[in-house]
């Protein structure tokens, strides 16, 4: 599959990481540990819930925070 006909997420809420088998629960222990930078990894939506980044969280799976933050 080439690189265009790939559909980017961006920022997506907790439920959309259901489909990769990470729970909600996960996904705040990662970032209340400081293992996720907020504005990169995560942010606040205006409902005050948190969004996560699609790809950045691929990223941080592959090859830890010290490649992506």
């Amino acid at each position: 599959m080439s690189k265009s006909n790939v559909i980017k997420l961006g920022w997506c809420h907790t439920r959309a990481f259901e489909v990769k088998g990470i729970t909600r629960d996960q996904l705040d222990g990662r970032r209340k540990t400081g293992k996720f930078v907020e504005g990169y990894h995560y942010i606040k939506d205006p409902s005050g819930g948190f969004m996560y980044h699609w790809e950045r969280f691929n990223e941080w799976c592959e090859h830890g925070l010290e490649k992506t933050g």
